[in-house]
């Protein structure tokens, strides 16, 4: 069997592990990413966890066919080069990953977007496994997304395909920090969900998040526990945002024809609070021919979706 090393570069931490072309994690090992001590701090981090893993995993260097690597931030897929900033990271912009990390690990090296890598994790061996064109959608933080198209990856002549979060359901709406009005990230993702249910209860509305924490220290998890606890408020605040998603991604259906959009990220542990409005509001809105043989599903690898996505980039680059 070949294996290859991947690795899912977070704003926090850095996780590396060995998988099987099967998608068997054999080894794994995480470091914190200390993203503030900079660019070549990072790039020793993730050596380190790589190594970690390759010493467990008990695999031989040479059954290794490649390593694959997911980053935040825009990367140029091709040459392996970021094309701006991620997150936390100082002076990661213009650093060609690819020529860094076949450096330090003396094997192959294919960079990707990290919601791009979760995506194809779940097209490959996840809740995605069996589908000709799917979409994926990151619910956390951001909004972040990756879309392919009969078993390819499309990146767009700007390598900026997929940034779901930054289409408007609003022109009106509140302005989002991309300079645009509206965006969907300023409705449907943790911070938003969370601030909704926020002002709720700073207005006396009756509600079990007022009991379960500071109106300041709320979060999209409690807003889905209350859900799950039977909580009105919970459950509406949940439900419009996912309305809100549902007519993005309604959009989205009609412009790309998908059988298969997953919702992932921490905030789809909301489950079917989310995702029935979501399936509502799609099939509502988006042209019969285009729904028919559509599935909106959960997503299936939860947090190993991102170095399952960089072995799958992987084994798809490398052939044989």
């Amino acid at each position: 069997m070949r294996f290859a090393l991947a690795i899912d570069l977070g704003g926090t931490k850095i996780a590396a592990a060995i998988v099987g072309e099967d998608g068997t994690i054999v080894a794994h090992s995480t470091r914190p990413t200390e993203a503030q001590r900079g660019g070549d701090w990072v790039l020793n981090r993730i050596k380190e966890a790589a190594l970690e893993a390759l010493e467990t995993s008990k695999i031989h260097p040479t059954q290794l066919v490649g390593v694959g690597m997911g980053t935040p931030g825009v990367v140029d897929a091709e040459k392996g080069i970021m094309l701006s900033e991620a997150v936390n990271i100082p002076g990661w912009k213009g650093r060609n990953l690819k020529a860094e990390l076949e450096r330090v690990l003396g094997i192959p090296a294919f960079i990707e977007n990290d919601a791009n890598a979760a995506g194809l994790g779940e097209f490959v061996f996840g809740a995605g496994k069996g589908a000709k064109s799917l979409v994926f959608v990151a619910l956390g933080t951001g909004i972040g997304g990756a879309v392919i198209i009969n078993g390819e990856l499309i990146h767009g002549v700007s390598f900026a395909a997929g940034e779901l979060g930054h289409i408007s359901v609003d022109p009106n709406g509140l302005k989002c920090g991309c300079g645009n009005y509206g965006c969907i990230e300023l409705y449907a993702s943790g911070p938003a969900i969370a601030q909704k249910a926020r002002e709720f209860v700073l207005a006396g509305v009756s509600t079990k998040l007022a009991s379960m924490c500071s109106p300041e220290e709320l979060t999209a998890e409690h807003v889905t526990k209350a859900a799950q606890e039977g909580d009105f408020l919970a459950q509406s605040v949940l439900a419009e945002s996912g309305r809100l998603l549902g007519v993005v991604l309604a959009g989205i259906v009609n412009l790309l024809s998908p059988d298969c959009i997953v919702i992932g990220g921490g905030v789809a542990q909301a489950g079917d609070w989310l995702l029935e409005p979501i399936r509502w509001e799609v099939k509502r809105r988006a042209l019969p021919d285009a729904t028919k043989d559509l599935q909106i599903v959960p997503a299936a690898l939860g947090t190993n979706a991102g170095v399952l996505g960089a072995a799958a980039l992987v084994f798809r680059s490398v052939q044989g």
